[in-house]
């Protein structure tokens, strides 16, 4: 199509356009088929034009408490009154569209349609469900502690009232919330209804209607309110579709609508308080609703989001990018060459409370492992319990022995920060030999106490009590611990140094152990024949803030 004067002058100062390095690409196999064998063409095109990440279409609600599942049940254990598992043969293995990805250094987002007509965000039941769906995604392991979905995110669409009524836009952000808590620290992005309508109607003469009555209109009428969700979203991808035989039939307004969405997103986030939110708008990249893409309503797209504010864009879809060859030459144009984001990778191992990370396997395609700075979250709670540190092994002890979903957050020199997950069960930490002592006869039981070398130098109490282990008591927040507390347990704590107790207060050694003996004397507490005595410990690090408690173990105390 020939351009106006004023989209000459706006092309010809594109070169001043920087590429950007958070480019991505919408894939929907419900609407292709069996895509299996096309997972290597995918990561191929990937590579080849600079495409960071894959935005795969995995699961779509169809009705209260139902939807379909798109991809292989690999994790198992789909519950099969959730929904279907790819329809008609259509879908794609996601696990082996996840490793060719990684193996590529391409993230992959997982895409869940949320709503629909036939069920509105009020629908207390779908939105538990909705949250049991992306908890299959996100909770399956493997035996190695590696998820069988090794998701770098969670996209939300349809995530809004469809075509409803008495729209109420707590639902939506309060769902939106359950899901930030549901995924901790995994990257949350969800697609924002910017419809062209509440941007520039009624009069769509790209004098755009304000930010406040935009919001309204968005909010109001779909439940979206961007600045609430940019509390929980890590991405915000306003969904800003324009080609030729839409309302606007020139470069330059084509461009200025998809500008003002990304201006819009980027000032919902600054007014959240979020100022450093990504912003990546999706863009048309496909024929339909009597409009028709061409090269240049691709870049009047793309262009307008970068300009706007954004960080990137999405080309929405994949499967109409394959058969225009120079559409992705519009992509690549503006995309920087190669896979620009770190990819994490690492093992968790704890046999005892301290825990290893081997981060040999975290790479940057286009940068080398000394720029990397690493940070965990070892019990997945979105706060991090370590600062940025350069990329290397770590050795860390965590607060309790039992399952940890440790979290791993990668960032490069450009400010790309990427997140991984993995499973790892920390054994017990305590001991009680011999695990019976006579009451009457008396004698002598040690409290073996083994951290790991993570707790070497770290000072302990151990503690009992006659009370049994439930409900316990929390020590501080985030240490709950599993014993009674009672007049046994004030009488030891009082003097774990005395007569009955040796060692029950001390420091670690260098491979965070140590031996408390408890000495009970003979014929003076046969009443108490019968009774299981049971032992734990608490620890502080040599600042004296809590480092981690023990599992409770029982000597039983016989006549």
């Amino acid at each position: 199509m020939l351009r106006t004067l004023a989209s000459f002058v706006l092309a010809a100062g594109l070169a001043a356009q920087s590429p950007s390095t958070d480019v991505s690409v919408g894939v929907f196999p419900f609407l292709v088929g069996n895509m299996d064998g096309r997972i290597n063409e995918i990561v191929g095109n990937c590579q080849t034009h600079g495409i960071d990440t894959i935005y795969v279409s995995v699961f779509r609600a169809t009705g209260p408490s139902t939807g379909d599942l798109w991809v292989t049940d690999s994790a198992g254990d789909w519950n099969a009154a959730w929904g279907a598992v790819r329809p008609g043969g259509a879908g794609i293995h996601l696990q082996n569209l996840i490793a060719a990805a990684h193996a590529a250094n391409v993230r992959v987002v997982g895409i869940f349609k949320c709503f629909a007509e036939t069920v509105q965000p009020d629908n207390a039941a779908h939105r538990q469900y909705l949250l049991d769906v992306i908890d299959y995604f996100v909770d399956a392991w493997q035996v190695n502690g590696q998820p069988v979905y090794d998701l770098d995110g969670i996209a939300l669409d349809y995530v809004r009232y469809v075509g409803g009524t008495g729209v109420n836009a707590t639902n939506v952000t309060n769902f939106v919330a359950s899901v930030r808590q549901q995924i901790g620290s995994l990257s949350l992005h969800a697609y924002l209804l910017a419809n062209r309508f509440s941007f520039d109607g009624p009069t769509y003469d790209a004098v755009f209607n304000s930010y406040t009555a935009t919001m309204n209109t968005l909010t109001n009428q779909f439940g979206q309110n961007w600045q609430q969700l940019a509390a929980h979203l890590d991405v915000l991808m306003p969904m800003a579709y324009t080609a030729d035989g839409s309302i606007y039939n020139t470069y330059a307004r084509h461009q200025a609508y998809v500008r003002k969405t990304a201006e819009y997103a980027r000032q919902a986030c600054t007014l959240a308080g979020f100022p450093n939110r990504r912003v990546c708008p999706t863009v048309k990249t496909y024929t339909g609703d009597n409009e028709t893409t061409t090269t240049q309503t691709i870049e009047a797209s793309i262009t307008g989001a970068l300009l706007g504010g954004g960080n990137g864009y999405q080309s929405f879809r994949y499967q109409f990018l394959v058969n225009n060859p120079s559409w992705w030459t519009e992509m690549a144009q503006f995309a920087v060459p190669g896979c620009n984001w770190p990819r994490p990778s690492f093992t968790a191992t704890g046999p005892k409370l301290s825990t290893t990370y081997d981060l040999t396997l975290t790479t940057d395609l286009d940068q080398s492992q000394s720029t990397l700075d690493v940070r965990f979250d070892f019990d997945n709670d979105r706060t991090f319990d370590t600062g940025w540190v350069p990329h290397g092994p770590r050795t860390a002890l965590l607060r309790r022995p039992g399952t940890w979903y440790p979290t791993l957050q990668v960032r490069d020199a450009n400010g790309h920060v990427a997140t991984s997950r993995r499973r790892v069960v920390a054994g017990s930490a305590v001991t009680v030999l011999p695990p019976v002592i006579s009451t009457a006869n008396g004698g002598q039981a040690q409290i073996q106490i083994d951290v790991g070398s993570a707790g070497a130098g770290h000072s302990y109490l151990a503690i009992a009590g006659l009370s049994g282990s439930a409900p316990g008591f929390t020590w501080q927040p985030g240490f709950p611990v599993a014993l009674n507390v009672d007049a046994i347990t004030t009488l030891l704590a009082g003097d774990p140094n005395g007569g009955i107790l040796l060692n029950g207060a001390s420091t670690f050694d260098s491979q965070g152990r140590a031996t408390a003996l408890f000495t009970l004397p003979p014929g003076v507490v046969t009443f108490l024949a019968g009774f299981p005595m049971s032992w734990t410990f608490l620890a502080v690090d040599p600042l004296g803030q809590p480092s981690c408690v023990g599992d409770t173990k029982q000597l039983l105390l016989l006549l």
